[in-house]
């Protein structure tokens, strides 16, 4: 067989579904092999939007997503893709096609030295040199990818590589056991909580990852502690549940801070630092921090670790979870929390129209449907307003925080989650980044509404332009005709300019069974 028929088969030995991606010249032979594959691969209008989409799939299955790209061009307009995976720790595999060995060595046709362009966002980044190591690096790859704290992997694959004769089979896929803290780590966890005045548990993305939120319950609930979520955490409690005190991040000052600033120890769960710079709620360094987590804490000043629980977050926490004694409610939280409903509850006059459209999503959307917020002003609005009913059915980049993702995110959402309602929120000017991908939408038949809040401009920026009491400039633009944008890639349009005719407007996106552009004009 074909050496590009070695990699399918251990592609096909490692569970994968799909392949995001564009061929090109140097492709030509693996694609090929797919054609004799249960792999489906699906064509992108974009390299950028195939990283994408291969990302999300990772955030949502907890396997590698793949994506494929030639060489030069296709593998660099990967990177900003593959660095999303990376910062926000999204298991993936990204394979770009070389030129033939015969002209590494020499200036030559799209040549670039694409393992130097990967090397500092991968946990993994191997040229294929030789056939017979295909089994090996594609079972070391996987491994890479999954292992905690997941990330990025990059495979090149040169064009005379990949026609080369060799028989071989795929490596077995090994999994590994699942790691619990030791004894003495956990009696001195337990005595960190009972001897804190005010604790409070910090959740993070790496309790989705791990699929820990059913452990996290139980935790706080044995233990009484009340608990704030990052961004990309969103859902780990019930909007109803007593002790949670809801969703922290942005900048210093907001009323999400009060939490945090309240308690002497942080009871970090799952939290990775790039989610929420610990030096915006712990600047003094004040709060200890006890780290549950998979993988040691990294070092900062603001992060104080007394101690670092290291194992499996289900284990850690169910083996806690026995040790830890009932803690009385404490006062000021309580109160904290009925603060931060009013607050949210409240509808001023130049936040109305936002507010209405999260709460109105936050009312409308059934239990499994998944909400996935592009980057700008909009994502703010998201993670402190919209209340999902279930965990990890709600993606907020927060790590590499990357424009134009959302779209290609949606596509994967809605081939690995059909049955769902998939709603993208996006700004204008992160839509148009990618919005070449309606068509791919179309073309999967898939269903997804895109709600798009149409102000044309750069509001974050404006807005932090505007705090910094700076020039507001370089953030308005113009925007097409919508309608037409979309009835031109078969999509269905709509329009809303006030809360009635968005609710009345979402209504009929959900029951269309179609393709949706929901335009919110601000």
């Amino acid at each position: 067989m074909k050496a590009s028929d070695l990699l399918v088969r251990c592609l096909e030995a490692e569970g994968v579904e799909y392949i995001f991606g564009i061929p090109g010249e140097e492709t030509i032979d693996l694609m090929d092999s797919l054609t004799r594959s249960s792999i489906r691969f699906v064509l992108t209008r974009h390299e950028q939007g195939a990283a994408f989409m291969a990302d999300a799939y990772g955030r949502l299955t907890g396997k590698p997503g793949v994506c494929l790209a030639t060489l030069g061009p296709g593998a660099t307009n990967l990177v900003t893709g593959v660095a999303n995976a990376h910062l926000d720790n999204s298991p993936m595999i990204a394979i770009t096609s070389q030129a033939a060995t015969t002209r590494l060595h020499k200036e030559s046709h799209q040549n670039i030295d694409t393992i130097k362009l990967f090397n500092g966002i991968t946990k993994y980044n191997q040229q294929i040199v030789s056939a017979s190591t295909i089994p090996e690096i594609i079972r070391k790859s996987f491994a890479h990818a999954v292992a905690e704290s997941a990330g990025a992997v990059h495979l090149q694959l040169p064009a005379d590589v990949a026609k080369e004769e060799i028989e071989a089979s795929p490596l077995p896929v090994k999994r590994q056991a699942a790691s619990s803290p030791d004894p003495i780590s956990l009696f001195h966890a337990s005595s960190l909580i009972a001897g804190a005045k005010k604790p409070i548990v910090l959740a993070g993305n790496g309790v989705i990852r791990s699929h820990a939120a059913v452990q996290l319950l139980k935790f706080i609930e044995k233990a009484n502690l009340p608990l704030v979520h990052t961004y990309m955490a969103k859902g780990i409690l019930p909007f109803d549940h007593p002790n949670n005190l809801f969703t922290v991040g942005g900048t210093s000052g907001a009323d999400c801070l009060l939490p945090l600033l309240e308690a002497d120890l942080i009871v970090a769960v799952g939290y990775d630092l790039v989610e929420y710079d610990p030096v915006v709620w712990n600047e003094d360094s004040s709060r200890k921090v006890l780290n549950i987590h998979t993988v040691p804490a990294e070092t900062d000043t603001h992060y104080p670790v007394a101690l670092d629980l290291v194992g499996d977050i289900r284990n850690s926490l169910e083996t806690l979870t026995a040790a830890v004694l009932r803690r009385p409610d404490i006062a000021s939280f309580v109160s904290l929390r009925e603060q931060r409903i009013d607050e949210m509850l409240q509808m001023p006059e130049d936040q109305e129209l936002p507010r209405s459209v999260m709460r109105t999503l936050s009312e409308t959307l059934p239990e499994d449907a998944i909400v996935i917020a592009d980057v700008g002003l909009h994502k703010v609005w998201v993670s402190r307003w919209y209340q999902p009913k279930a965990p990890g059915r709600t993606i907020i980049y927060n790590g590499f925080a990357s424009m134009g993702a959302s779209l290609p995110a949606a596509i994967s959402a809605g081939l690995v989650r059909p049955q769902s309602q998939i709603i993208v929120v996006s700004g204008d000017g992160g839509f148009l980044m990618n919005a070449q991908e309606l068509e791919t939408a179309k073309r999967l038949g898939l269903v997804i509404t895109i709600i798009i809040f149409n102000d044309q401009r750069l509001s974050l920026i404006e807005k932090h332009q505007r705090e910094a009491s700076l020039a507001v400039t370089q953030t308005t633009f113009t925007n097409p005709d919508f309608q037409l944008f979309a009835h031109s890639f078969g999509a269905e349009h709509r329009r809303a300019s006030n809360a009635k005719e968005f609710a009345q407007a979402l209504q009929e996106a959900l029951e269309s069974g179609n393709l949706n552009l929901l335009e919110i004009v601000l």
